[in-house]
């Protein structure tokens, strides 16, 4: 195990940023029939990891040096890069796991989220003192307004009606606000006590699935700011063992996580219904080193994350047992969990080949309706084609045929 304690810039800018999210498929979501992308901002690549395996299926190269935050279109088919060095975004084809182009964004890209109904992507450009969020056109893949933020941001939410962005500052306890109508930014604070602090502010940002409440991780006071998205009033806040990391819902609502990075190594447990830490799992002694990011399974019977045992691992860990069900080794180099993808890996069950019957003599006979519904040839279907001409007790003679009443 390697021994951690506080962390670089770098590492600490890698912790706090990459769109987390749950994309549930058509199908619906299951942990069986999606797959888990994850960036490598030190090794400029892309994971799919096929959940049903515990294995990378595909390592894909990206087009610059730090690839971070990452977000999936509503459908799962288009998958958007935020690439810190390239100062763009890349996209890329789900289905193909091919790039089909980029998006230049300029300067620092941090992070890219894709709006719930997946018209617009938002762009998180980090340029200290002037700092932007660029709206994307996703029809067209072209930047179509920037907004200045009032913050210096590295990660972004939209809330789930898509009326706005919330965007951190890493150096205060402000929170940026994008409203999308009018495109334009306001702020509001949380409760802070080291405003100005070096890389201490706030480390990410969570909506309730509900959209009533919002997570607002504050990482210089180890707590988390519970705020109430129609106000923007603090509603209470919940203490945690260290700095805050990355956050998530699960798919119901009921329970969150936050990821622990630091010395004490752990993800902690959010009962939502009184914002208060119900459980703790240490990582370490479960073996694992380093958490980084989080995500809760689709169908919430499992949590996904980021940890290291002597290999770089993506763990999935059964809720039910808190047991560890498998873990996909992959480059070193850390990873942001992006959005789960939700795409069917089984084999779909073939539609059944109707049979046809072809009778040796007209079907001139009289039937009771009623005996239809015995399934007299065993074949597993009730119906009249139950009945042969050369069924016995059958008459040709309307007046013999069992139920005539002339």
């Amino acid at each position: 195990m390697r021994n951690v304690k506080r962390r670089s810039l770098g590492t600490i800018l890698a912790l706090i940023v990459g769109g987390i999210a749950i994309i549930p498929s058509i199908g619906g979501a299951t942990t069986e029939n999606c797959y888990v992308i994850v960036s490598h901002y030190n090794d400029a690549s892309i994971s799919f990891i096929d959940p049903v395996t515990y294995t990378v299926e595909t390592n894909i190269a990206t087009a610059a040096g730090q690839p971070f935050g990452l977000s999936v279109s509503p459908d799962g088919e288009t998958l958007y890069v935020a690439q810190r060095f390239g100062d763009h975004v890349e996209i890329f084809d789900v289905v193909a796991k091919a790039s089909t182009g980029t998006i230049p964004i300029g300067t620092t890209t941090n992070d890219v989220i894709v709006s719930p109904n997946g018209g617009i992507a938002a762009a998180v450009k980090t340029d200290w003192g002037a700092s932007t969020i660029e709206i994307i056109d996703l029809t067209t893949n072209a930047v179509t307004g920037s907004i200045p933020i009032p913050v210096d941001a590295t990660v972004a939410e939209f809330s789930p009606d898509g009326s706005q962005i919330w965007v951190n500052s890493v150096d205060s306890g402000t929170v940026g606000v994008v409203d999308i109508a009018t495109l334009t930014a306001s702020s509001f604070d949380i409760t802070h006590s080291n405003p100005g602090g070096p890389y201490t502010g706030i480390a990410d940002i969570r909506f309730s699935p509900a959209g009533d409440f919002a997570y607002v991780g504050n990482a210089a006071d180890d707590r988390i700011s519970v705020v109430d998205t129609s106000t923007l009033a603090e509603i209470t806040t919940i203490g945690v063992t260290d700095e805050p990391g990355a956050m998530a819902f699960s798919p119901d609502g009921t329970k969150a996580l936050v990821v622990i990075p630091g010395a004490a190594a752990s993800i902690e447990f959010i009962d939502t219904s009184t914002h208060t830490v119900s459980s703790i799992l240490d990582t370490v002694a479960l073996g694992y080193d380093i958490p980084d990011s989080a995500v809760f399974s689709p169908d919430n019977s499992q949590i996904i994350f980021t940890g290291y045992d002597g290999d770089e691992k993506i763990v999935f860990l059964d809720l039910d047992t808190m047991t560890v069900a498998g873990g996909a080794v992959v480059v070193t180099g850390g990873g942001q969990i992006a959005d789960v993808v939700c795409r069917n890996l089984e084999v779909p069950t073939p539609t059944p080949t109707p049979t046809t019957y072809v009778f040796s003599e007209p079907l001139n006979k009289w039937i009771d309706w009623a005996d239809c519904e015995v399934d007299d040839d065993g074949d597993g279907v009730v119906n009249c084609n139950d009945y042969f001409p050369s069924d016995s007790g059958l008459s040709e003679r309307p007046e013999d045929a069992p139920g005539y009443t002339g």
